[in-house]
């Protein structure tokens, strides 16, 4: 009830058009559907339903958006900010749309389609000329690894009669190049080790908004597909494609952990950092444990709004100091003192620190993990370490030392940019508190 009575003030505060007011209201009725729904009846028609993995993907969803539109208040002028306030609604129409459909051609339209508002974000209000080639990497990358994956469903489509994803068919499975095609275009988007080219880009020419979309949405639209899309392949116990994926991910989490120790640019770190908690969601899915789809599922949504936060973070130090880089910025709790609190928070919770709801996912996907198979746990320990090590740094390195004075005089934060820190912990903190009734 809270996210909705929170997305009503601000579509009154943002809506200023009709297309904007005709957005807010269907929205609005998705939502009041939502809130209510019960979950022991999970199909809504043919073609749509609500499962506990969708709706808390939704709720997400709806709650970056939120923060987006807030951003927007004191981010861009009026007419710009109209603009981008309806390409955010229709952003946030496809996930939704993405998330509540079961038909796998319906799915992969909307799914493909939310790339759209982001690309025109990161070109339309990107900081720098080279946010063109950022988008172009993007799309790219995104667009041909799903490529396969429209085939293949067509092809299930045709073969079956049928797309829904709530009734399987022993037809697909017996082939090896059928998996990659499943796989690939959802690993391209979570993204894993190798494939992950087009993310440091995509985030550092984004504005503010577009990395707390990017990070803390669309990254999980690959999970999601994975989950809906891994009971296609009937005999994916296949040892050798599950192996060879699970190695690149959690060695791709130690080759990006130790890449994160040497970078000086603060939204650069953020974006790698999420490639290395990725890397143990993509390894549990491999596994098919439900312990292990639980806790991806928890590590989406807790750093979905991580994340976020932190990039909100880089972007208030950015808009005083005019620069992301961690020598320039050293010293910042001299200055902002109150700020360094929300540092410390958001990197704790990034490193899976109590009480969030990082640690629980990080324990569920632990767990899963070594029960697999106990030549992981050297693999996991390095990562773990790592991980501590990278947000240790960040913090040491910007809160503490001498300030530069030969800069501007930094100003202090307004109300608007607490409101929205603090809407990006609550929830990361409180939700551990109602852990049991998802079991």
């Amino acid at each position: 009830m809270l996210m909705m009575i929170m997305f009503l003030l601000s579509s009154l505060i943002l809506s200023t058009s009709v297309i904007e007011s005709v957005l807010v209201l269907i929205l609005n009725m998705f939502l009041l559907i939502l809130l209510n729904w019960d979950f022991t009846h999970t199909s809504i028609s043919l073609f749509w339903s609500v499962d506990f993995f969708s709706y808390n993907l939704i709720m997400l969803s709806v709650w970056i958006i939120i923060m987006s539109l807030l951003v927007s208040l004191s981010e861009y002028s009026w007419n710009n900010k109209n603009w981008f306030n309806i390409i955010n609604l229709f952003l946030l129409m496809f996930l939704i749309l993405s998330f509540i459909f079961k038909d796998y051609l319906l799915f992969y339209i909307f799914f493909e389609a939310s790339l759209i508002p982001i690309l025109m974000i990161i070109i339309g209000w990107g900081y720098q000329p080279e946010r063109l080639m950022a988008g172009i990497y993007m799309l790219f990358y995104t667009v041909f690894g799903s490529l396969p994956l429209l085939g293949l469903v067509l092809f299930y489509m045709g073969s079956t009669g049928q797309g829904s994803m709530n009734i399987y068919v022993s037809l697909i499975g017996y082939n090896t190049w059928v998996e990659i095609m499943v796989m690939g275009a959802f690993l391209v988007k979570f993204p894993m080790y190798m494939l992950h080219i087009w993310l440091p880009k995509a985030h550092v020419e984004a504005p503010v908004s577009g990395s707390m979309i990017l990070a803390g949405i669309l990254l999980k639209l690959g999970g999601y597909g994975l989950i809906r899309f891994l009971p296609m392949i009937v005999k994916f116990h296949s040892f050798k494609m599950k192996f060879m994926i699970l190695s690149i991910a959690l060695m791709g989490g130690i080759f990006v952990g130790l890449l994160c120790l040497r970078q000086m640019d603060m939204k650069l770190l953020i974006a790698y950092s999420s490639v290395c908690h990725m890397a143990g969601c993509i390894s549990v899915l491999m596994i098919l444990g439900e312990l292990g789809f639980k806790g991806c599922l928890f590590m989406m949504v807790a750093h979905g709004l991580c994340s976020s936060g932190l990039f909100y973070l880089v972007d208030i130090i950015y808009k005083r100091s005019s620069t992301r880089s961690l020598f320039m910025n050293k010293g910042l709790l001299n200055i902002l003192p109150n700020l360094s609190f929300w540092w410390f928070m958001f990197l704790l919770a990034n490193l899976a620190g109590p009480p969030t709801l990082n640690l629980f996912s990080e324990i569920c996907m632990l767990l899963n993990l070594v029960s697999w198979s106990k030549f992981n746990i050297p693999i996991l320990a390095m990562i773990t370490f790592l991980t501590g090590a990278y947000n240790i740094y960040l913090y040491s390195l910007s809160q503490h030392n001498n300030y530069l004075f030969s800069k501007n005089v930094i100003k202090g934060c307004s109300f608007l940019n607490y409101y929205i820190l603090f809407n990006h912990l609550v929830p990361l903190n409180i939700m551990i508190l109602s852990i049991s009734s998802f079991y």
